[in-house]
This record gives C-alpha cells, structure tokens and sequence, in this order.
C-alpha cells in the first residue's frame, strides 16, 4: 500500500486556502476530510471528435460512475491528486466490464487528449498515455492539485486527433479513476 501522506498535506493546504477566500459564516462549520476514489466507465468503441464524458445528465449508479451530474454538491470541495484510466474488450456492458484483464491503452486512444475544466480554468490536459502504465504505480500523480469547486460545472472531455475513430464492432470499455481529498462541511 502506498504512503499517501504527501498528497493529504498539499490537500490540507489547498483546501486551508480555499476555506479562507470564502465568506466565514456566523458559526463556521467543521471540515471533514475524506478519501475517496471518482470513477467512470464509459463505453468508447465508435466515439470520435470531442466527447462529453461527464454532464448534467449524467446520474451515479454503481458500477458505473459515482459522478452525479457535472458539478459537486454544496460543501464538497476536492482535490486531486492522481488519475489513472483501464481498458478492457473482456465484457458486454459497462456494469460488467471486467477490469482485472485490463488491457494497454488501444491504438486509437494513445493520440487522445483528456481535460478536466472548471469555469474556464484547465485543470487537467494529458494526453491518454500519460494516464496509464507508469513505473510501479497504477496511478499518476497530479502534482498540481487541482482544486474541483462545489456547485460550479465542471467539463470532462475525451479529444480524439482529427479522422481517427475507435473502431465498431468489439465491445471497448474505459475506466476513469480519479484518487481525491474531498472536504465536507
């Protein structure tokens, strides 16, 4: 099990900060910090362009994301301080993808860009490959981390190079995981 600690103190930090620039209420509340993991399976065989892979629309069901719409909920700010993303053909749905024979990242999604915005302020910009198979970590570390603000839409978005298409035909799954320090007030 990996030491943590490092990415729960810049958290602290970021969330030390965000907590001064907002308006103390008369009974300030405590904030409660929790570990917690974002994620995302989506089915991507014939995606192409820019793809939305979070918005208003979207509802959290088990199994398949705990993202509930595209903006976090009153008091829930985070901090992210790693990602990584699976793949798998090995399944017929999203509920039932089988992440254990995760597969390296497919030819049509290594020249694909991944972007977390918030209000206009890109939190996130990497390109697929960067998102999996690093050293002896499953996930990559976000040194930046990017804050998530509560009750403010938020953009998840996959690009893929102009012509480039993932082939139809064979069921393909990705999974977006997002390691987070979410404060709760």
């Amino acid at each position: 099990m990996e030491n943590r600690n490092p990415q729960l103190q810049r958290a602290i930090k970021v969330l030390g900060a965000r907590q001064r620039q907002q308006i103390q209420a008369v009974r300030p509340q405590a904030t409660k910090l929790v570990d917690k993991t974002f994620y995302l399976n989506v089915r991507v065989d014939g995606m192409s362009g820019i793809n939305q892979l979070v918005d208003s629309n979207t509802k959290k069901l088990v199994g398949v994301t705990n993202f509930d719409g595209n903006l976090l909920n009153s008091g829930r700010d985070v901090v992210i301080d790693s990602i990584r993303s699976l793949f798998t053909s090995d399944g017929t749905s999203v509920e039932n993808a089988n992440w254990q024979n995760s597969e390296r990242i497919p030819a049509q999604l290594q020249n694909a860009d991944l972007r977390l915005i918030q209000t206009n302020d890109m939190l996130i910009d990497l390109p697929m490959t960067d998102t999996q198979n690093f050293k002896q970590e499953d996930h990559r570390p976000i040194a930046t981390t990017p804050l998530l603000r509560a009750k403010e839409e938020f953009k998840l978005e996959l690009e893929f190079p102009k012509g480039v298409t993932v082939a139809v035909g064979k069921a393909l799954f990705m999974r977006l995981e997002f390691r987070v320090t979410e404060a709760k007030k």
